[in-house]
């Protein structure tokens, strides 16, 4: 069984393709040629995703901000957790960034999404072993950002934007 380390140091090594290939600023005329059969996009509403395949890594910049300023953003919320736990495949990583929430919030946005998903009584008795919470909680925290500059205010210090990593179980929850 790995520990939380060995996770990170796996996909901390881990280079995207794209950095693999040689990619040139040149904006002159045919400068770019090369470079678009390197990247591939999707785009899909998170929401109501069509998407059908999974990824190994998924980054949200903003979008959960987004959901969150909604209306509805409560039940948007739900939606989006329910639909970002399909696009990561077991395995993967999922790392938001956020200048809304702490990271202690986008913690607890992941533990509360764990006890929806699984029930908060389950979810208890699965925190209490250690090893089996790594396998059977859906999402689980891996490593944030401390780099960002910090602010002191009210006694309290912070950051105006926070990055989290959480890992997807490796058992289809």
């Amino acid at each position: 069984m790995l520990s939380e380390e060995d996770d990170w140091r796996r996909w901390r090594g881990t280079r995207p393709v794209m950095a693999e290939r040689e990619v040139t600023g040149d904006s002159g005329e045919g400068g770019s040629e090369g470079s678009e059969s390197i990247l591939e996009c999707d785009v899909d509403d998170v929401l109501e995703t069509k998407l059908e395949r999974q990824f190994q890594l998924v980054l949200d910049k903003g979008t959960l901000d987004a959901i969150g300023l909604h209306p509805d953003g409560r039940m948007k919320r739900i939606m989006y957790w329910d639909s970002v736990s399909k696009l990561v495949t077991p395995g993967g990583i999922l790392v938001i960034t956020s200048c809304n929430s702490t990271k202690d919030e986008l913690v607890q946005e992941v533990d509360n999404f764990n006890q929806r998903r699984l029930g908060a009584s389950q979810v208890s008795e699965i925190l209490k072993d250690q090893e089996a919470s790594r396998d059977l909680l859906p999402f689980r925290y891996l490593s944030h950002v401390e780099s960002y500059p910090t602010f002191m205010f009210g006694g309290s210090e912070g950051s105006r934007v926070a990055t989290v990593a959480f890992l997807r179980s490796l058992n289809d929850c």
